[in-house]
């Protein structure tokens, strides 16, 4: 869980760690499996939570976001947040 915990801290936009964030990641792919399942476990629980977040908003909340050229993270196709990734080389 640690492991875990190190990626999700150093992958934080801004502090200028994601390759090493990444780079540790692909790592403990390769050499932990109970890392493969914490953060399979991790991103459930974060698809689950956006999801019932992002619930009550209704397609015509998106269509005046889209209307007025702003972004929302609920509405589909403008965010990642409701992607769940996999690292890449």
């Amino acid at each position: 869980m640690a492991a875990v915990l190190a990626v999700f801290i150093l992958t934080i936009p801004g502090l200028g760690t994601e390759d090493i964030g990444k780079t540790l990641e692909w790592v403990f792919y390769v050499t932990l499996p109970n890392f493969c399942f914490s953060k399979a476990l991790q991103d459930l629980l974060y698809m689950h939570r956006f999801t019932a977040l992002c619930g009550p908003i209704g397609e015509r909340v998106c269509d005046q976001f889209r209307r007025s050229n702003v972004t929302h993270p609920c509405c589909p196709g403008e965010s990642h947040l409701l992607l769940v990734s996999a690292p890449r080389l």
